[in-house]
């Protein structure tokens, strides 16, 4: 009887730290700095990205960074995305100690994921140095906690450049990118090698030019095997002498309007004699153009009744043919995105009737242009209706439908719901819900013929599903262009 009652003490000891564990676990917000690498001398705003802090209630937040002042200079702070809907941030800086203190508040919680706040920095002198939060990240009074990672920034001795160009040439047309050097005299460099990455959806690097370049009686090849990389190298008889470009990297437009960065992923001089670091750059094609606006669901929207939700769709483009990101808001507060998904469903609304509400879409380019839209609506009185006695999923109207189509469904009780649309072989291509919790009603979720990464799906016969608790339930609707 006693070894049992110490063997139910013991498991109850470890649920109770396996609980514990799991719920900080679950508490954690992840803060990240990056590691950047560029040339004394020049300006850069870096970063810091924030996991999901959807319904974490965050209406405040505090952190210091220090660094060494030797390396790099903080000239300032400016607010991310996420902070878009928040006053400037209080930004305290001491330059000789090293150390950058922020501070920040607001009205309204924070939600999502992405960029929270930029560090402008200027590099003063080569070398490297950390950039360390030292533990003082904290969002409200320390709730959520945060788990950091702290970055640094790189100021090569001997940096090589991938130049940052602009080109208002059309799609398909050809660009020049240089590859320069800092003085290479007396260091006895006869051979060198690197690899690039771009973003093949804006450009296409197609090879290496050496003509008129420091490396010019060199002799080199060049592989492009890979999609979206290259990899270059070169030798010659005689070491070269001085500054100048190394090389040129020629390419061609495949989007207009949007930037790519071009980076390294790879580069040695010799064997690695002397060393030397990478500084990436950036092609910027066209000039940025902003979004269009295409189309809306609903058209119009006068009221919506208490206690229901509602479907937004919006469909707008990008001239230079790249993806938007898009940005939903209830009364000027964010609450969904910046995400590829163009379609927004509301919690139902239970304001008094009466009660005058706003839900807006900004829709963004790569390039940073926005346009927007606005649905301004007051909610209703409850229109009676009974609750639904059985779980029903309903045909999408329109079908078939292009661009968008609406789904409704009932629950006659409480459940989780999530609600995918899968091609015919059966692989998923869009999550409308994922394992929200509703309450007993009928609801309606809109598709606008897009997968989860904003890619328009072509035409055909596709599945839309629901899973409410102990329920499943699917049908056929097409997609006809």
């Amino acid at each position: 009887m006693r070894n049992s009652k110490y063997a139910i003490k013991r498991l109850a000891i470890a649920l109770g730290a396996l609980l514990l564990v799991s719920a900080i676990g679950l508490a954690q917000v992840t803060v990240t700095l990056p590691t950047v690498t560029a040339k004394v001398g020049t300006s850069q705003s870096i970063p810091i990205t924030v996991g999901d802090l959807t319904g974490k209630g965050v209406v405040s937040y505090q952190f210091t960074v220090t660094y060494n002042p030797a390396i790099v200079t903080v000239t300032g702070v400016t607010p991310g995305t996420l902070l878009a809907g928040y006053a400037a941030p209080t930004v305290n800086i001491n330059a000789t100690a090293g150390t950058v203190r922020v501070a920040g508040a607001g009205t309204t919680a924070l939600s999502g994921s992405g960029i929270f706040a930029y560090l402008v920095t200027t590099m003063a002198g080569k070398g490297t140095t950390t950039l360390a939060f030292n533990g003082t990240f904290k969002f409200n009074e320390g709730t959520p906690a945060v788990t950091v990672t702290d970055g640094s920034v790189i100021v090569p001795v001997l940096s090589v450049k991938i130049s940052d160009i602009s080109t208002a040439l059309p799609v398909g047309s050809t660009f020049t990118l240089p590859v320069t050097t800092e003085s290479l005299t007396g260091l006895n460099v006869v051979s060198s090698q690197f690899t690039i990455t771009w973003d093949k959806t804006k450009i296409n690097i197609t090879g290496v030019d050496k003509t008129n370049t420091m490396t010019a009686s060199w002799t080199s090849s060049t592989n492009t095997a890979t999609a979206g990389t290259l990899t270059w190298a070169g030798a010659g008889s005689t070491a070269l002498v001085g500054a100048g470009t190394l090389v040129n990297l020629t390419g061609t437009v495949v989007a207009v309007g949007v930037s790519s960065p071009v980076q390294f992923t790879a580069l040695k001089y010799n064997e690695g004699t002397p060393a030397a670091g990478g500084v990436d750059g950036s092609v910027v094609t066209g000039t940025p153009l902003k979004p269009v606006f295409l189309s809306r669901t609903p058209v119009t929207l006068s009221s919506v009744a208490r206690n229901t939700s509602q479907a937004f769709v919006v469909h707008a483009a990008d001239p230079g043919g790249a993806p938007l990101s898009f940005s939903w808001k209830l009364n000027d507060a964010l609450v969904k995105g910046p995400t590829p998904d163009s379609t927004y469903s509301s919690p139902a609304f239970t304001d008094a009737h009466g009660t005058a509400k706003k839900v807006s879409c900004i829709f963004t380019t790569v390039a940073g242009l926005v346009d927007s839209t606005v649905w301004s609506f007051v909610v209703t009185k409850v229109i009676e209706t009974p609750i639904p006695s059985d779980f029903v999923l309903g045909q999408n109207y329109p079908n078939p439908f292009n661009p968008t189509t609406l789904i409704s469904y009932s629950l006659p009780k409480e459940a989780p719901v999530t609600f995918e649309v899968y091609n015919m072989l059966g692989v998923k291509v869009r999550s409308l819900v994922s394992g929200e919790t509703r309450s007993a009603g009928t609801y309606t979720v809109a598709w606008d013929g897009k997968n989860d990464a904003g890619v328009s799906m072509p035409s055909g016969v596709y599945l839309y599903r629901v899973v409410a608790g102990s329920y499943l339930a699917s049908k056929k609707m097409t997609l006809l262009k």
